[in-house]
């Protein structure tokens, strides 16, 4: 105190300026840091409805309010991507992700879990030929070649349509591509048939470029689920718990207002009202998982542990904890 005693006036204005720029040094670094931040998957296709009414009405920006954190949206193309992310700690929640990949990913040492539903949308899967091709069933698919992402839901279908024909994935063969380059193929009759997902099946479909040979009702759940960093959801359960509110407001919000629920999906998706109701109609949108669906899960695990996906059996209740939801 002596010391800043004796350096005089000029010593204190340097002193007291010092600090009102340290002061303001570290607020302005706050804000650069910003609130923390909850990073949250977006994915509007293939027609995931809650998701795109939950970002236009801002409702998980107002549920994590009150945590005091904001909301990251990012946009990934497939299944094992966000995984990846979630292993980085890059990625919080994946709010829509297949049955299929969620359950690869975990198979594969991933520190994932399911905490809800999203939907499901088994007739939003099918298995397709060109308009004209002469095949006009599932048992006619026999030695011929079939376009499909290996070891996702369309590859389920695939498995499930020929099981029903009396055929099994031996009886085809199978060309591993995602769906728009299978559909590009099938096209320009480079593979017999294809299995693919809505909006492209409606959207092919009304133009009529294809001939549905089966698609997935009565043979698979169509199943997405949700799915959170395993870290996040046990240190900040409260953070599912706003997840979870802002979802729920979203399907009442599809319930009380179906008009406006169709105007957001068709600004956002760029698909015409009339496919986007089309499409929508597919779409069941439940986050309860009761006793079937997760014996689909069961199922499905079966099926990529059988297709050499995934090398052993998986332990569902390692994979599964609905309790933060049961108890809303």
């Amino acid at each position: 105190m002596e010391r800043l005693l004796s350096l005089g006036k000029g010593g204190k204005r340097w002193v007291s300026l010092f600090v009102s720029s340290l002061v303001l040094f570290l607020a302005l670094g706050g804000l650069a840091r910003g609130a923390e931040k909850l990073r949250v998957t977006y994915n509007p296709m293939p027609l995931n409805v809650p998701s795109i009414v939950m970002k236009e009405a801002g409702f998980l920006e107002e549920a994590l309010a009150e945590l005091g954190m904001e909301v990251e949206y990012t946009p990934f193309l497939a299944g094992y991507l966000m995984t990846e992310a979630m292993a980085a700690g890059e990625l919080d929640i994946a709010a829509v992700m297949g049955g299929t990949s969620t359950i690869t990913s975990y198979a594969g040492g991933r520190e994932l879990q399911i905490f809800a539903a999203y939907g499901q949308a088994p007739a939003g899967f099918a298995l397709v030929a060109k308009a004209g091709s002469p095949l006009e069933s599932v048992e006619d698919l026999q030695g011929k070649t079939v376009g499909v992402p290996v070891g996702t839901e369309a590859h389920l279908l695939l498995a499930k349509a020929l099981e029903e024909a009396g055929l099994s994935l031996k009886d085809v063969q199978v060309v591993n591509m995602l769906v728009p380059d299978a559909v590009t193929a099938l096209m320009a009759g480079q593979i017999d048939a294809a299995s693919i997902v809505e909006p492209v099946l409606t959207n092919l479909e009304t133009q009529g470029k294809i001939t549905v040979l089966r698609n997935g009702t009565n043979l698979m759940p169509g199943l997405t689920v949700m799915t959170v960093r395993r870290e996040l959801k046990e240190q900040r359960p409260e953070v599912l718990v706003a997840f979870l509110s802002a979802h729920i407001r979203s399907l009442e919000f599809m319930e009380a207002k179906p008009e406006r629920t169709l105007e957001l999906v068709a600004q956002e998706t760029k698909l015409t009202p009339e496919i986007a109701k089309k499409v929508m109609s597919k779409y069941v949108f439940s986050p309860q998982l009761g006793p079937d669906l997760l014996a689909a899960l069961d199922n499905t695990a079966e099926f990529l542990q059988q297709a050499g996906v995934i090398r052993e059996a998986i332990d569902l209740e390692g994979l599964v904890d609905t309790t933060i939801l049961d108890e809303l």
